[in-house]
């Protein structure tokens, strides 16, 4: 296993992309943060609904439909369900840097739980 002494993730971008989703909320839910909070977490699970529709499609679980999609095809959709997730969290925390010790922090647990499984198992 390899590891990068720097961060992979464009934290600019992350940024600029949260910045513009806040300014395109309709006029009509301005004033409804809520709205919004619901909104950025439901949005993950519509995408986890296209990576779930690219498996079925990759793996032709639909035999009307047969073989619809790639395996890069289900993998890119997955990316964008990490990358909404993401977004989602940045827009709770509007701090690049809180998102991403959010992120080590969960990265962390699960390493510490297969340690502790694989401690277990030995």
């Amino acid at each position: 296993m390899s590891y990068l002494e720097t961060d992979t993730l464009d934290w600019q971008v992350i940024y600029n992309v949260d910045k513009w989703l806040d300014e395109g909320i309709p006029d009509a839910y301005k004033d409804q943060p809520m709205a919004q909070d619901w909104a950025r977490v439901s949005k993950v699970i519509e995408e986890l609904g296209e990576a779930v529709a690219a498996m079925i499609g990759y793996t032709g679980q639909n035999p009307r439909k047969g073989m619809t999609h790639t395996k890069e095809d289900m993998v890119y959709e997955l990316a964008d369900v990490a990358m909404t997730a993401i977004l989602a969290i940045q827009h709770f925390t509007k701090a690049d840097d809180v998102t991403r010790g959010i992120l080590r922090r969960k990265q962390e647990s699960i390493y510490r739980r297969m340690m502790d499984a694989r401690t277990k198992d030995a």
